[in-house]
């Protein structure tokens, strides 16, 4: 994919800043994500992710360009405020107008949940949450421009990440612990994420865990 490509993917004119790129993508990744898009595999999930990972790394500028003239970019907040106002508007509003959705996610993520604490270890489930007896040095972080204040992450690994409920602005989570769980758990709990918000790096390997 090209700057071009990831530009019109996002919706966004060339030029747009870093925090314009993430609000297109965050709003389009909540829109597109898989749990809501039924009808539809992850494609365009992934189409909108490899864009934004696209523009993250390369910036939202064209390398040409036959007019020097600024565009009025189609995502972000109004001037003054900061994207997480805009976003936490946005959210807000799909929740109220598409409350079938967020049952939904809810529903799937105890299920998920469910399976892998399961002490019948039905598929295999619990054997992947089993703590190995030698723990790695992790280091965990949120990725704030994504986090979307979900709270899965609390939920399953309460030892570990924390959610302001008392913000009004995404993100709500962080890092209170890295060594609140173990390495499984804290996967697990970043798996949950439905934006990929949370990094986990092995620190003695340099080696990401997760997002793979």
């Amino acid at each position: 994919m090209n700057t071009p490509q990831a530009l019109k993917t996002l919706n966004i004119a060339d030029g747009s800043s870093q925090e314009e790129i993430k609000t297109a993508y965050r709003r389009l990744a909540l829109e597109l994500h898989p749990d809501r898009k039924k009808d539809q595999k992850d494609n365009e999930f992934k189409k909108v992710t490899e864009a934004y990972n696209h523009l993250k790394r390369n910036g939202g500028h064209a390398k040409s360009r036959g007019s020097g003239a600024a565009q009025k970019p189609q995502w972000g907040a109004p001037k003054g405020e900061t994207p997480e106002q805009d976003w936490s508007k946005y959210t807000h509003d799909l929740e109220q107008n598409s409350p079938e959705f967020w049952k939904e996610y809810e529903k799937k993520f105890w299920e998920d949940y469910n399976a892998r604490v399961r002490p019948d270890g039905r598929n295999g489930e619990y054997e992947k949450a089993k703590e190995p007896p030698g723990q790695p040095d992790l280091f965990v972080s949120v990725d704030e421009s994504l986090c979307i204040g979900c709270c899965s992450c609390e939920i399953m690994a309460p030892g570990v990440f924390r959610i302001d409920r008392e913000s009004k602005s995404n993100p709500k989570s962080s890092v209170i612990n890295q060594k609140g769980a173990g390495v499984n758990k804290i996967v697990n709990a970043a798996r949950t994420c439905p934006t990929k918000a949370i990094n986990v790096d092995d620190l003695t390997s340099k080696e990401r865990l997760f997002p793979y």
